[in-house]
């Protein structure tokens, strides 16, 4: 899931079709703003489906089930802790995709039988089972039958990432899958897959920071040329990952050694020369992009973490409010010689 600013703040069309950020999607300062949701691949960040609307009025799980009917049976789809529920786990499930969603560490999943390598089997229960067993435990009561719910299978786990100076951080993670079987999945093999999971953030960082240019806006005014500038952002970086996949294919390299910048870079400096080109020059053209992006490949993917910290903002001034009147700006100044400086110890001489 991504956010893209929307068009001109001062349009009111923009304003009124995707709306703000905030809780109520009235929040008063910045731009209208679009949310953006993608299934992309692992290993190459293709594009295989996006979706986007209004962020005041469409959420994460909205946008979610429209992209259901892109999922295909052997896939396995990996998610973050806030899709994880009933309702969206079943749709997700009928489509023949498998599962591996990150969950919440505070929910109850009691197990049904524990498998050799140390997960479990347990029922996600459906929300009116969740209240019941929820008042069950508080009253200390055992519930006598098994909850209404989705078969899953949870794997707990934990991570300690250790840095340079021997310090040591343990986080821990809870996996949720649809893979039952431990002799197909192993857990320790879906935990280090779960990792995976990452790299559409790697892709959302090409789509709007690499090749859009950070800060940059969509300069449309109106909701349907807006929407033509986001089809066209996700056409121009699923063709940048064709190239990429290509240039990997034939270096015999995996697609994450391919620097997408450099890809950009290239696309940039041969796409004006290519006008009116026929198939032959575009055919040497492409491989001899496909040759320079492999003499410029990056080094191996290496470990590494990133702080949940906020930045700073650049300065301490007060939001402008789109509501707030503007002060007048037709003013007059008076100037009025002080005399003296202070930080002068006597009277300075006259001629």
């Amino acid at each position: 899931m991504g956010r893209h600013r929307a068009g001109r703040a001062g349009h009111p069309e923009n304003a009124a079709a995707f709306g703000f950020t905030g809780r109520d999607g009235t929040n008063k300062s910045g731009n209208p703003q679009v949310r953006l949701m993608a299934l992309i691949e692992c290993g190459t960040h293709a594009i295989i489906d996006a979706a986007f609307d209004s962020i005041a009025r469409f959420s994460e799980h909205k946008l979610a089930r429209r992209l259901l009917a892109s999922l295909r049976p052997g896939m396995l789809l990996l998610a973050d802790r806030n899709f994880a529920g009933h309702e969206l786990w079943g749709l997700v499930e009928a489509t023949g995709c498998h599962l591996a969603w990150r969950i919440k560490k505070n929910l109850v999943l009691p197990p049904l039988w524990v498998l050799p390598d140390g997960s479990y089997v347990s029922v996600m229960p459906t929300p009116a089972e969740g209240q019941r067993l929820g008042n069950a435990r508080f009253h200390g009561r055992t519930p006598a039958r098994l909850p209404h719910g989705h078969l899953v299978r949870i794997i707990d786990y934990t991570v300690t990432v250790r840095s340079q100076d021997e310090s040591a951080q343990v986080e821990k993670f809870r996996l949720a899958t649809s893979l039952l079987d431990h002799r197909q999945a192993p857990a320790r093999q879906l935990s280090q897959l779960y990792h995976q999971r990452w790299e559409i953030e790697n892709g959302f960082a090409e789509l709007k920071n690499r090749l859009r240019g950070a800060g940059f806006i969509l300069r449309s005014k109106t909701p349907e040329l807006i929407c033509q500038e986001i089809y066209a952002l996700l056409t121009v970086y699923q063709a940048l990952c064709a190239l990429k996949v290509h240039a990997a294919e034939q270096g015999e390299v995996d697609p994450d050694r391919i620097s997408f910048t450099t890809t950009v870079q290239l696309a940039r400096l041969t796409t004006a020369g290519q006008t009116a080109a026929n198939p032959q020059v575009l055919c040497a053209a492409r491989l001899e992009v496909v040759q320079e992006l492999l003499n410029d490949l990056l080094p191996s993917r290496r470990d590494r973490r990133c702080q949940r910290l906020k930045k700073p903002p650049r300065n301490t001034f007060e939001a402008k409010r789109r509501d707030e009147p503007r002060p007048p700006s037709h003013v007059s100044y008076s100037l009025k010689v002080t005399g003296n400086p202070g930080h002068l110890s006597s009277p300075a001489k006259t001629p």
